[in-house]
C-alpha cells in the first residue's frame, strides 16, 4: 500500500462493509475516535452495517488521504474490509487461494511491471481445513485443469489470440466432463489454438452486446461512462489500434488472461460452471483491450494498466454487476463460445 500517494484510494468511491467482530469493537472505543465510530456506522439496505460516506469518502479518510482509524488505533483495528483489500482469498477447505486485485493502483502496476510469465507460489500455512460442501471429485479436477488452463494461456509458441481461443475450448471440453459426470483429464490438442473464418457480423453483434451490457451497470465513477462511450467506436473489425496491442503487447494480455483465470476459474468448484468462467475471462480480456484501444495515448503503458485497472473496479468490485455480467454471459448466445472464438479470429 502506498497509502496517501495513491492515485486513486480504496476509501473511497464505494461502501466500506464492517464486520460483525470489528462492529462490535468500534461499539466498545473509548474517547472521541469511538464516538465518531459509532456515529459513523449504520446499517444499509442489504442488512449489512457500512461507514456512512461523506462526499464519497469513508468517514475516516483524512484530508491526507491517511486512515483516521489506522492512525488512531492501529493497524489491528482495521474492520476485515480494509485489512484485507487489494488481496483476494478464495476458500477451497484444506487450501486457499491468494491473489491481488487489479483494481488497485499499485497492485497493477506490480502485476504489469514484469514481461515474464507469472508464477505462482504454494505454501504450509498449518490451518485447519474449513468446512465445506465442495464435491472431491469436482475440486480434483479443476485443481488439474486450473495447470493446464494456466499452461495454455502462457504457452507464447502461440499468440495471445489463439491461447485465448484454446482456453476457451479446453474449459469447454473440461465442462463437457463435469456436465457428464464422467470425468477424465482433457488432452491438449494443437486443433484447439486453430482460429475459425471471421465473420464480422457475428463479431459486430457481440461487441455491441458486451459494451451494452457494460453501460447498464452500478457505475462507480461518472468518468467511466464517457470511457464506454470512447470504447463502444472500437472494435477489432475496424480498429488498428486494437490489432496493434494485441500484437505489440501481448504479455500484457496474457497477463489480464492469467489475473481473471486464476481469480475466478477455481470458484467453478461452488456451482461446476467452469464454462461461464472461462467466457468471463475471455470477454474481460477483450473488453480491457478495446477500453485500451480506444485511448488517445493508448501507446503509453502505464495508460493501457490504468484502463485495465478500472474495468477492474467497475465490474469486479460490485456484487450486482458481476451477478449483472454473469447472467448476460448465460443468457446471451452473443457470448457464446463460438461468438468469443470468433472476435479473435481475426
Amino acid at each position: 500500500c502506498i497509502a496517501d500517494k495513491c492515485p486513486d484510494t480504496c476509501c473511497a468511491g464505494w461502501q466500506i462493509v464492517v464486520d460483525s467482530e470489528s462492529a462490535g469493537k468500534y461499539s466498545c472505543a473509548g474517547g472521541e475516535i469511538g464516538n465518531k465510530l459509532r456515529r459513523s456506522m449504520a446499517v444499509d439496505s442489504d442488512g449489512d452495517t457500512v461507514f456512512v460516506s461523506q462526499n464519497g469518502r469513508c468517514p475516516f479518510l483524512l484530508e491526507s488521504n491517511l486512515c483516521e482509524i489506522y492512525t488512531e488505533l492501529g493497524k489491528e483495528s482495521l474492520c476485515k474490509t480494509c485489512a484485507l483489500f487489494p488481496r483476494h482469498i478464495t476458500h477451497l477447505g484444506s487450501r486457499k487461494e491468494t491473489g491481488l486485485s487489479l483494481s488497485c493502483p499499485e497492485a497493477a502496476r506490480l502485476i504489469f511491471s514484469s514481461s515474464e510469465p507469472i508464477s505462482f507460489e504454494t505454501a504450509e500455512d498449518g490451518a485447519m481445513p474449513e468446512p465445506n460442501s465442495i464435491d472431491p471429485t469436482l475440486y480434483f479436477t479443476l485443481v488439474k485443469a486450473q495447470k493446464t488452463a494456466i499452461n495454455i494461456l502462457q504457452n507464447r509458441d502461440f499468440t495471445i489470440a489463439q491461447r485465448l481461443i484454446a482456453f476457451v475450448r479446453f474449459c469447454d471440453r473440461v465442462q463437457q466432463e463435469i456436465r457428464t459426470k464422467k470425468i477424465a483429464d482433457v488432452a491438449v490438442s494443437e486443433d484447439f489454438f486453430v482460429p475459425v473464418p471471421f465473420s464480422k457480423v457475428k463479431a459486430e453483434n457481440t461487441l455491441k452486446k458486451c459494451f451494452e451490457t457494460l453501460e447498464c451497470l452500478e457505475k462507480l465513477d461518472v468518468r467511466w461512462n464517457a470511457e464506454l462511450e470512447s470504447a463502444k467506436n472500437i472494435t477489432p473489425v475496424k480498429s488498428e489500434e486494437f490489432r496493434k496491442i494485441l500484437s505489440e503487447s501481448e504479455w500484457e494480455a496474457e497477463h489480464l488472461a492469467v489475473y481473471f483465470a486464476f481469480r475466478y476459474f477455481m470458484t467453478a468448484a461452488f456451482d461446476g460452471k467452469l464454462a461461464e468462467k472461462a467466457k468471463f475471462t475471455v470477454l474481460s480480456v477483450i473488453a480491457c483491450l478495446i477500453l485500451q484501444a480506444a485511448l488517445p495515448d493508448f501507446s503509453q503503458k502505464s495508460a493501457r494498466i490504468e484502463a485495465a485497472r478500472r474495468y477492474s473496479k467497475e465490474v469486479e468490485h460490485s456484487a450486482e454487476n458481476m451477478a449483472a455480467v454473469t447472467l448476460a454471459i448465460k443468457k446471451s448466445r452473443c457470448f457464446g463460445s463460438d461468438n468469443l472464438i470468433n472476435i479473435l479470429s481475426r
